[in-house]
């Protein structure tokens, strides 16, 4: 699999596009869809499907154009739904396009491999992360030597470090993580030298 980042909008999002065999899907477009379509365009590839890691905009911005121009399923979490429906939450003038949400242990097929969706409240309560060992993508849930906020409406540190202790941290050393601000990191990296984990 290849996996290309693209830092977008003001926050500096992480989208990811994740590509074999001309396939590909695309994870957190938070903003500037087009930048998205035309790198696919540039790689001649074939969108399958979108995911959300969570509901804050910085991650769903781009998700009704894209939605729009491929025609393609877009899959979020089911307890972040608050952020993409009700208009005191929603950033947008407009419900985010989901097809179906997803909650923990579920599984979303990519060619010959199988993503299994993992719950990981504190950012959000509904934060959720995609995983395929040894790939991680976390959302704002676990950074290079830091973690997601939590003052932010339904933000809850307790959770959070709770959630990464015992649902991150137990993943493989060697899983690559990718978040959803910043640069890739591993779980042994952060294991060793997060100051917010010691």
């Amino acid at each position: 699999m290849e996996i290309i980042g693209l830092k977008l909008g003001e926050a500096r999002s992480n989208a990811y596009v994740v590509s074999e065999n001309k396939q590909c899907f695309i994870i957190d477009p938070g903003y500037e869809g087009s930048e998205i379509i035309e790198y696919i365009k540039s790689r001649k590839l074939d969108p399958q499907f979108i995911y959300i890691t969570h509901g804050h905009h910085d991650h769903t911005g781009g998700v009704k154009q894209l939605k729009e121009h491929y025609h393609i399923p877009v899959y979020a979490p089911l307890k972040d739904k608050v952020w993409m429906t009700d208009t005191v939450y929603n950033y947008f003038a407009y419900e985010i396009p989901v097809d179906q949400y997803v909650v923990e242990g579920d599984k979303i097929d990519f060619g010959r491999h199988v993503f299994k969706v993992i719950e990981t409240p504190g950012h959000s309560e509904g934060s959720t992360a995609l995983y395929n060992e040894p790939f991680l993508f976390c959302g704002d849930t676990l950074f290079f030597e830091s973690i997601g906020r939590t003052n932010i409406p339904f933000g809850d540190e307790e959770v959070l470090m709770d959630t990464i202790r015992t649902k991150l941290l137990t993943l493989p050393d060697k899983t690559v993580v990718y978040p959803g601000h910043g640069k890739p990191t591993t779980i042994g990296y952060e294991k060793e030298n997060n100051p917010f984990l010691k």
